[in-house]
């Protein structure tokens, strides 16, 4: 029998201001937006997001966040990612991530890190990427895992949701590993997944 996950398609465009509803309604979710991000430790209301995403989303040259939204054949967004603290100085950047919950699971947070470190690696010539997450976080553990993310530290009973102190996890990744490994990963998540993801301006 044929994956149906095989047929599924993802197209990932810049992130604008427009997208906060959506986003906001994303993270009406407590367990979600406790995953996700350490410094918004309650639901907040669509104008408190809009306003936390408005430094991450104003244009600078060069600029210091990329964010993207991957939408489904129908287009409708199912996650989002991007580069940020991007420092051309030393080459590096964080990349964090966050799949809609009917995507989870059929390999699009994959697809997405693969698109943003080809961004990081081989358009913007960046020299590491580094993430952190919530220790019990296994979906982010797997997905970095798989990518190649070593682990570098860990910040001991530093992120406090569900009435527990929980570690925070930091990993990252140099390019060279990455041109080692990437290919490894297309072929496995082509394999197991059939996920296929564009990035806006680039070959399908």
């Amino acid at each position: 029998m044929k994956n149906s996950a095989a047929q599924v398609a993802y197209f990932m465009r810049p992130m604008g201001l427009d997208d906060v509803p959506t986003i906001a309604r994303w993270f009406e979710n407590f367990e979600d937006i406790a995953l996700f991000d350490r410094n918004l430790p309650v639901p907040i209301g669509p104008e408190a997001v809009r306003e936390s995403w408005r430094p991450a989303l104003e244009y600078s040259d060069p600029p210091r966040s990329l964010w993207f939204v991957a939408e489904d054949a129908d287009g409708h967004p199912a996650g989002i990612g991007g580069l940020q603290a991007i420092n051309y100085i030393h080459g590096d950047a964080v990349l964090p991530m966050f799949v809609d919950r009917p995507a989870r699971t059929n390999g699009l947070a994959t697809g997405m890190t693969i698109t943003l470190l080809d961004l990081a690696f081989g358009q913007l010539r960046l020299h590491r990427v580094s993430t952190f997450f919530r220790a019990d976080h296994d979906a982010t553990a797997n997905v970095v895992g798989k990518a190649g993310f070593r682990e570098e530290g860990r910040i001991r009973q530093a992120w406090f949701a569900g009435g527990k102190h929980h570690d925070v996890v930091q990993v990252g990744i140099l390019r060279s590993e990455w041109l080692d490994g990437c290919e490894r990963l297309r072929t496995d998540l082509k394999t197991n997944s059939g996920v296929q993801l564009r990035l806006e301006g680039t070959e399908a």
